[in-house]
């Protein structure tokens, strides 16, 4: 039940943000040309250039994000090796302990 919902919420929001997005390029059709210092961009609309900055914002934001969440898999994948290992030392010093507490006993 809860997942057509979602289903829903998610297309109406993209539905919106495409509403907003051809208003936003109908509205700001006047061709302008970016003059960096040693580049100068070609004329195109105010809402392409807004819209390939956002694009490139998207990919440098998730560029690296995945470096920080793959140095941060890396990290989690070393503690599970370690907290293994000292399972496996506990485990072995519970039975070293419970089979000295038997010979004593006997």
């Amino acid at each position: 039940m809860l997942k057509w919902l979602k289903r829903a919420l998610l297309i109406f929001v993209l539905a919106l943000f495409l509403f907003i997005a051809i208003f936003f390029a109908i509205r700001n059709g006047q061709p302008v040309s970016i003059d960096l210092v040693l580049w100068q961009g070609p004329e195109l609309s105010v809402a392409l250039y807004m819209i390939i900055s956002l694009a490139l914002g998207i990919l440098i934001a998730v560029g690296l994000s995945s470096v920080l969440l793959f140095r941060l898999e890396q990290q989690a994948r070393r503690l599970r090796k370690k907290m293994a290992k000292q399972q496996a030392e506990l485990d072995s010093l519970r039975k070293a302990s419970l089979s000295t507490e038997l010979t004593e006993r006997e």
